[in-house]
């Protein structure tokens, strides 16, 4: 069988370090080589510098693959043994004493954990690889953001010594980082940008498709089955489409339309608007992050941030009811993809996911 792919056909994780951005995002197709070559690169910084990393997952049963974590790497770096030992991998340089020579390059750990991880020191780390960053159940740990922002800070301690590779498939466009941050990929996905920084150069995005990765595999038997007969998985699997990026319930919104109240998540502000169809039949809900500053009605789902302006409502207010009904409905429209994506959390919070 010809082979389809070239080595010069899979992920370099180069181009996306030089924006010289904190926090990398490298959201590319299913078996690019995202994960080898962050690998690959963190072990090399390693050899070279003495710099270790962190194996990020989100909790400790994705860690239990840990054990063949160097099994790919062992061919690149011949002068060298790895292992596993406990939550660390370890190197040992051929001609080293076996017994003393092992050096640990870095740590398994996990997001849940973080909080037991505060006193821990990490004076060499530079780099967290965090790997499914959007994982495919799109279940993400309660105050994620949160959590992560915190173990970024327990590694960095203010020193801005840690780069931080997030990596994944192009699952979701919810996810609490881009809400938290109002970070919205519509315009580079339209404009196909490979690289774009967002939050002032903090954040670097990339939409990873190296020697045309999706075009080659669609050639492949199972590309071109997936194609035919799974077209939606294949815009995923292969053409690195976020699986939640329709067009569904998106419209831009009426002139007319009302100011009804500003909803404060955690996932963002929200402006909630209303609009009547032509005929006057029907109420329509519109979402978006416009609002009206000093509009007296504002409402909020995180009772930490009560005061004097702000009334903190529950599932079964009204306010929020009439909000579950029109989304149940088909009533509620967003003015972005990335409003709606922010928004869908806020929804599958309230009527559970």
């Amino acid at each position: 069988m010809p082979t389809i792919l070239k080595e010069s056909d899979y992920y370099s994780l180069g181009p996306l370090l030089t924006r010289n951005a904190a926090w990398n995002f490298a959201i590319g197709a299913r078996g690019l080589g995202k994960t080898f070559d962050a690998k690959r690169h963190c072990i090399r910084d390693f050899i070279k510098h003495g710099w270790e990393f962190i194996y990020l997952r989100r909790t400790d049963v994705e860690q239990k693959s840990k054990g063949t974590f160097f099994a790919d790497m062992e061919e690149y770096f011949k002068n060298f043994t790895f292992r596993v030992n406990g939550d660390v991998g370890q190197i040992l340089k051929d001609g080293d004493d076996p017994k003393k020579g092992w050096k640990t390059c870095c740590y398994f750990l996990a997001l849940s954990q973080e909080g037991g991880k505060k006193s821990v020191v990490y004076n060499n780390v530079r780099t967290i690889i965090y790997d499914e960053v959007f994982p495919d159940n799109m279940q993400f740990l309660r105050g994620e953001k949160t959590l992560f922002q915190n173990f970024y800070n327990t590694v960095d301690r203010w020193k801005d010594k840690t780069r931080v590779i997030f990596l994944s498939n192009a699952v979701t466009q919810a996810n609490p980082y881009f809400a938290a941050y109002h970070i919205d990929t519509t315009d580079q996905q339209n404009r196909e940008q490979q690289f774009k920084t967002y939050c002032n150069g903090f954040i670097c995005i990339e939409l990873a498709d190296y020697g045309g990765f999706s075009a080659k595999v669609a050639k492949s038997n199972f590309g071109q089955f997936i194609l035919k007969y799974d077209p939606d998985f294949a815009d995923y699997a292969i053409s690195n489409k976020f699986l939640d990026d329709t067009d569904k319930l998106l419209d831009d919104m009426p002139s007319d339309a009302g100011y009804s109240c500003t909803l404060d998540t955690d996932y963002g502000i929200f402006g909630i608007w209303s609009s009547y169809s032509s005929d006057y039949t029907q109420r329509y809900i519109w979402v978006s992050r416009r609002i009206k500053r000093l509009d007296k009605h504002c409402y909020t789902l995180v009772y930490q941030h009560v005061d004097d302006d702000t009334i903190f409502v529950k599932k079964s207010d009204q306010v929020i009811q009439s909000l579950t009904y029109a989304y149940r409905t088909g009533r509620m429209r967003f003015d972005t993809k990335q409003v709606k994506a922010d928004f869908s959390q806020v929804i599958g919070d309230l009527l559970g996911k």
